[in-house]
């Protein structure tokens, strides 16, 4: 059976980290991670409450969480982030990390609310879109927020059907196998690594909320974000379960 794509992350964070380094993702003192996290959790009186990451990546939103006082579980399907999530939230015992396809696995909670940043966009083909945004819909309460932090955003992004990997490939262009070069701050040091480009699928602001709407969530906001070496051009979406 084959691997589905979306593991080239698995592989991205394997090399990275082999090559000493110690944060890829977003840190837990990301001043705009901190600032909409504490806002998102204010408004929503979410402190005390449960709280699901889906893509949860090395777990700096579960430290952000965990502060803020939430009862936070993370999933991902990277085995090499979880690792690093699992250590990073050693001291907040109400945090749990843990492996999961969350194109094709359920959680067996219901939530008080829903994270996903920089997750959603790393799905290509509609199918698996909708079917996770149908899981993540399905395992909230009634009433409960989620939030779509930096997704690729372009005004201007394809909006048409994409129903396999390989056709997606063939619209965008992109060249998912040859290594180019990153760099990356560790403490002092700066370590230069060779490393591919991973699938990702831009939307539109039309286009996120029509996905988004399509399996029962409410649009709430939609907020272009600054420029940023995380992703340089995204937007975070703000939906709600009735």
């Amino acid at each position: 059976m084959n691997k589905p794509y979306y593991l080239a992350y698995e592989a991205r964070y394997q090399k990275v980290f082999a090559a000493g380094v110690e944060c890829w993702g977003h840190s837990p003192d990301d001043e705009t991670l901190v600032s909409t996290l504490g806002k998102w959790v204010n408004e929503n009186n979410l402190a005390g409450k449960k709280i699901i990451e889906f893509a949860c990546g090395e777990g700096a939103c579960g430290v952000i969480l965990s502060r803020s006082g939430c009862r936070y579980r993370g999933v991902d399907i990277a085995a090499s982030a979880i690792e690093k999530a699992q250590n990073r939230l050693r001291g907040f015992p109400d945090a749990r990390v843990g492996i999961m396809d969350m194109v094709k696995e359920r959680t067996n909670e219901t939530y008080d609310a829903a994270l996903d940043c920089m997750g959603f966009h790393m799905l290509v083909t509609d199918h698996e879109r909708k079917t996770y945004l149908q899981n993540a819909f399905d395992s909230l309460k009634s009433g409960a927020p989620m939030l779509f932090f930096r997704e690729s955003y372009r005004e201007t992004a394809y909006g048409g059907k994409v129903d396999t990997y390989e056709q997606w490939k063939e619209i965008c262009g992109e060249d998912y196998e040859t290594p180019s070069l990153r760099c990356n701050k560790s403490g002092d040091q700066e370590i230069e690594l060779w490393i591919p480009l991973v699938p990702g699928r831009p939307k539109s602001k039309d286009g996120y909320f029509k996905e988004i709407q399509s399996v029962g969530f409410v649009a709430e906001d939609f907020i272009e974000m600054d420029l940023n070496n995380q992703n340089p051009y995204s937007a975070s979406i703000y939906a709600r379960k009735p």
